[in-house]
């Protein structure tokens, strides 16, 4: 019965191939255009992520601090929020010195007025502004912490460009499902009209709509996976292309997006499927 099934999808996909090309094109050219901004979503995700993976705040300390007490803050603050680095004055003024590069200003300066500090790269979960502000009003109040500064308006930034690469990307597959099921649903209602003379013999002769709409089911599937598979190759080698300019900064798809996206689109396409062909039966049977 699944091969009767198999050889009755692929003689329908043989009978019309000009309409089933026609829609593994359009299919294509939708999907590639989501595919590819998937791909770019990815990649400035990725960038977010390097960026935000830098983040540090510095919790700045009372020059009067024993080693003893800092030792115990360091160890608090790590088990609370994150890796702490100690920097000392002279670490400080040393990598100061290097930003400035100019001896007769340093001069000037006279002794190292900088504080010894402790450098903190929070836990993940706390890397939301909400999070390094809560964060640093807390660590803010523990005895010998001076100032604390992690830069609020630029991680606030990271944090909306962030959520609105998120929300484009979720736009583009709605739109883009939706053309699927647009696509599907029109090729698969032409094939069955198509049809309509020999499906509604097998109607007539008793056959159930699972039996007529079986092979149906299974040519929309074939086109909306191949045509998934040939926008993931065009992509892929766009990508190569683009990764050789770029020194290999610019990644593809990690595997289980493929995946899901390969289904994701097949299963629009079994929707679109069902809401042809329950339109399309029922007009026949009436």
């Amino acid at each position: 019965m699944h091969l009767f099934y198999l050889r009755e999808a692929m003689r329908s996909f043989r009978q019309h191939r000009g309409l089933a090309f026609t829609a593994i094109l359009s299919l294509v050219g939708a999907l590639t255009i989501c595919a590819l901004m998937l791909v770019l979503a990815h990649n400035a995700r990725v960038a977010v992520q390097a960026v935000g993976d830098r983040r540090e705040m510095v919790a700045y300390l009372d020059d009067g601090m024993s080693a003893e007490r800092r030792d115990g803050l360091m160890s608090r603050i790590q088990d609370l929020y994150g890796a702490v680095a100690y920097v000392n004055k002279e670490q400080a003024w040393q990598e100061f010195a290097r930003q400035i590069g100019d001896e007769e200003l340093l001069e000037s300066v006279g002794d190292n007025p900088l504080p010894a500090s402790l450098r903190i790269h929070l836990k993940p979960e706390l890397l939301t502004p909400q999070g390094m502000e809560d964060a640093a009003r807390q660590i803010k109040q523990f005895e010998g912490v001076e100032d604390v500064r992690y830069g609020a308006e630029w991680v606030r930034r990271l944090h909306d460009a962030g959520r609105a690469l998120e929300r484009l990307t979720l736009g583009v597959l709605v739109l883009v499902g939706l053309m699927v099921v647009f696509i599907v649903y029109n090729t698969i209602r032409l094939t069955v009209l198509a049809r309509r003379h020999q499906v509604e013999i097998m109607t007539r002769l008793g056959a159930t709509d699972g039996f007529v709409a079986t092979p149906f089911v299974l040519e929309a599937l074939f086109e909306a996976f191949m045509a998934a598979l040939i926008a993931l190759a065009l992509v892929f080698a766009a990508q190569q292309a683009a990764a050789q300019q770029l020194l290999g900064s610019f990644v593809f798809l990690p595997p289980l997006v493929m995946l899901a996206f390969v289904g994701g689109v097949v299963v629009l396409a079994a929707v679109g499927t069902s809401l042809a062909l329950a339109r399309v039966l029922r007009s026949v049977s009436a």
